[in-house]
């Protein structure tokens, strides 16, 4: 019975990905309606025609849609932390600039802590997987616009923190906290006030 179990898991694992993939794909549309564009494909996460009340709006995702696309990102990030503690063993504790090229925020930050930052910190805060702001492999290059982003808040949020929450009177406990997740809620993109709550 236990020699089947990975078998079962790999099993599962490709139905779920591979129905990630299919709710995901960009698809084309031959939408007839004259103010859209037949040739344009239709954005992902959006359906032709759009929701009732407008063309082209967003088509927000399901829950059960929602959680499927999260696990799959989820366990790709998880995968690359993984791959990354590996190829540093033995070098866990030492300072993450002495271990990575090209560390230029979170210096003096244990190697090991800062990829469990960048998982669990910033990538679950923004529903992404390490590719979004990394080259895999390469990650010490600046290629993407992201990465220069990431630092750019990482700047702000400990501003906010440090000149301003911590200012911040409170009764008992610490003082209250700004992080990725305050604005992001799981999102690349910050959520905007209305925006409804937390996912």
């Amino acid at each position: 019975m236990t020699d089947r179990v990975p078998g079962a898991v790999a099993a599962v694992s490709s139905i779920v990905i591979l129905v990630y993939a299919c709710a995901t794909t960009p698809t084309t549309t031959t939408n007839p309606s004259p103010t859209a564009n037949p040739q344009q494909p239709v954005p992902q996460g959006q359906f032709p025609g759009g929701p009732p009340g407008g063309p082209g709006g967003r088509m927000p995702l399901t829950d059960s849609a929602r959680r499927v696309r999260d696990s799959v990102t989820a366990a790709r990030r998880d995968s690359g932390a993984a791959m990354v503690l590996r190829s540093i063993a033995g070098r866990e504790n030492q300072p993450a600039e002495s271990v990575f090229k090209n560390i230029k925020i979170l210096k003096g930050v244990p190697a090991a802590r800062l990829v469990n930052i960048m998982n669990m910190g910033f990538g679950r805060s923004l529903g992404v997987s390490c590719g979004f702001c990394h080259v895999p492999g390469k990650w010490d290059l600046d290629d993407k616009r992201e990465k220069n982003t990431a630092r750019i808040m990482i700047a702000m949020v400990g501003t906010i923190n440090r000149d301003y929450l911590a200012k911040v009177p409170v009764d008992s406990g610490p003082p209250p906290t700004a992080n990725c997740f305050t604005c992001h809620r799981g999102m690349p993109k910050p959520m905007g006030p209305g925006s409804g709550p937390p996912r």
